[in-house]
Parts: C-alpha cells; sequence; structure tokens
C-alpha cells in the first residue's frame, strides 16, 4: 500500500473565549485557553462575582475574562501545562468550590435554575450564545437560536444587558 503524505489541517481561527454561568446566589465567569476547543486555563480569569452585579459590573467582568482569554496552539510554550492542568481532581475541586459557594452539596441543587452564556472574540466581534442545561452540570447549545453578534467597542454596560437578557434565555429557553 502507498502512504500519501497527509495534508495538515489549517489551524483555527484566533480567537478568545469566556464562559458566564449564573447560578442562584452567585455568578462564576471565567476565560478558556483556546486552540481547537477550549480547557480551563491555570493562568486565566477564574472569579466568582455576587448574583446581583449591575449591568455595567457584569459586562466590566465579562470583557476582562474574554481578554484574558489565551489563543495556545501546540507550539506554545504552556501547551502541555494547560492540558494537563484539567483532570479529574482538578474537576472534583471546581464542583466543590462551586457548591461550597452556593451553600449546597450536591451538583443538581448547585445548578438548578443555572444560565450560561458563551462570550466569543474573533474580529473585533464578540458573539453571546446562551446555552440550555442539559443535565449532570452540562448545558448545550438552543435549537433554532442564533447568536447576538455585538461590537467589541460595545460599552461595559450595554454587554452587560445582553449577557443577562442571555442569561435568562438560558434558564428558561422554551419561554422565548
Amino acid at each position: 500500500m502507498t502512504s500519501f503524505p497527509r495534508k495538515l489541517q489549517p489551524p483555527p481561527p484566533m480567537r478568545k473565549e469566556a464562559t458566564v454561568i449564573a447560578f442562584r446566589k452567585f455568578t462564576w465567569i471565567h476565560s478558556w485557553a483556546v486552540y481547537g476547543a477550549g480547557l480551563l486555563d491555570p493562568d486565566g480569569y477564574d472569579r466568582l462575582h455576587p448574583a446581583n452585579l449591575d449591568d455595567a459590573a457584569l459586562g466590566a467582568a465579562s470583557r476582562e475574562a474574554l481578554l484574558a482569554s489565551r489563543y495556545i496552539a501546540p507550539n506554545h510554550p504552556d501547551w502541555d501545562r494547560v492540558d494537563a492542568y484539567w483532570n479529574l481532581e482538578e474537576d472534583d475541586k471546581l464542583k466543590e468550590r462551586l457548591k461550597a459557594a452556593a451553600g449546597v452539596k450536591t451538583n443538581s441543587a448547585l445548578y438548578k435554575g443555572a444560565g450560561n452564556v458563551s462570550l466569543e472574540l474573533r474580529d473585533g466581534v464578540i458573539t453571546v450564545e446562551p446555552l440550555k442545561y442539559a443535565g449532570r452540570g452540562g448545558f448545550e447549545g438552543i435549537r433554532d437560536l442564533e447568536p447576538t453578534k455585538l461590537p467589541e467597542a460595545i460599552s461595559d454596560e450595554a454587554l452587560g444587558a445582553v449577557i443577562r437578557a442571555a442569561i435568562e434565555i438560558s434558564r428558561a429557553p422554551w419561554k422565548r
């Protein structure tokens, strides 16, 4: 059998990603290390905020997380460290931290009423996409719902208002 050299795929486009998860008692905002997929970044933005952030504060924190996101290609010096960071032990620590902040003992109690919004910054455009709860701490896209696209220069208050509206859609996607 003749072997042909594989044509290498072009690298994915440069982008930054962050997530906003609004639990009942607090909001967790974090950045991702991205290449093909996203991984939690040990050097990224990872903060718990009060549930009652106003729109300007929500927008500012979300923008800070987006800007902290890093594009880490296989030749990046942190590639192996970021890839090795997320494991079952770190996952368990994160779940315990979030449950303690919420004052609950189970994941089902933690995620009850939670809303998740995915943020992406690419080519000067911020994409805001609400996700619906899919069970066991996971979220998925909402059928027939297009993400909202905003200019990167949007004010923190306006960005926060769009994120807050997306959180409400995420919490009750059947009401839209």
